[in-house]
């Protein structure tokens, strides 16, 4: 009954091996998508007189060396300079309309 017990157990686990080795081999993950993912940048038209976006509204965009550069001028009472998308933008704090324009 040993005998059989054992050979029963041999057969059914060579029938496991057999099936695991027959099943697709791990790819590491080339399959998933998110790797083919294209990263589009939203590129604003900025034209004077339009709403400056609200998320642009924070430090990292700020220009406070104003004088570092030949084109800008100081900035009048509640009017702030921005970096976005390369060019300058002079925006009214308070309106959040953007007054002027530099590339």
């Amino acid at each position: 009954m040993k005998k059989l017990l054992t050979t029963v157990a041999l057969s059914l686990s060579t029938l496991v091996a057999a099936s695991a080795a027959v099943a697709d081999p791990y790819d590491y993950h080339h399959d998933d998508r998110h790797h083919d993912r294209v990263v589009m940048t939203e590129h604003t038209v900025w034209k004077e007189g339009a709403r400056f976006p609200d998320h642009y509204h924070d430090q990292r965009y700020y220009v406070d060396d104003y004088r570092h550069y030949n084109q800008l001028h100081k900035p009048n009472r509640f009017e702030r300079w921005y970096k976005v998308d390369g060019r300058y933008v002079l925006v009214n704090e308070r309106t959040h309309n953007v007054i002027r324009v530099v590339r």
